[in-house]
């Protein structure tokens, strides 16, 4: 790895010198993410401002392979329709016999049972 430190060493600089402001000289390393990718040498690591997407890109149906100065919205929130609420309760005046809700009502459905 030492081998490598004059081309990840720079970069490594680079990725916390860009997230220092003038109020604040702390950083929180969670802002800075390492994305590896199959192929490729160290030697093409490279440091990318803003927002790294890996998306296939489908040419069979036609598509654009390349657009320049696109406009992306990035939603965090789930699109589908929410789940119906499942907790449902169901109350009754009366309590069938074969409920034990006391100790007494316990005992005397063994009793039944037996």
């Amino acid at each position: 790895m030492s081998q490598y430190s004059s081309i990840l060493s720079p970069i490594a600089v680079d990725s916390v010198l860009r997230l220092v402001t003038n109020e604040s000289t702390n950083v929180d390393l969670r802002d800075i993410r390492l994305v590896k990718k199959v192929g490729g040498t160290i030697d093409d690591t490279q440091l990318m401002d803003g927002v790294l997407l890996h998306q296939n890109v489908i040419t069979a149906a036609g598509g654009p392979t390349r657009i320049e100065k696109a406009k992306i919205g990035i939603i965090q929130f789930q699109l589908s329709p929410p789940k119906p609420d499942m907790d449902n309760q169901v109350s009754t005046t009366h309590t069938p016999w074969w409920v034990a809700s006391t100790p007494t009502r316990l005992t005397s459905l063994l009793l039944r049972l037996l």
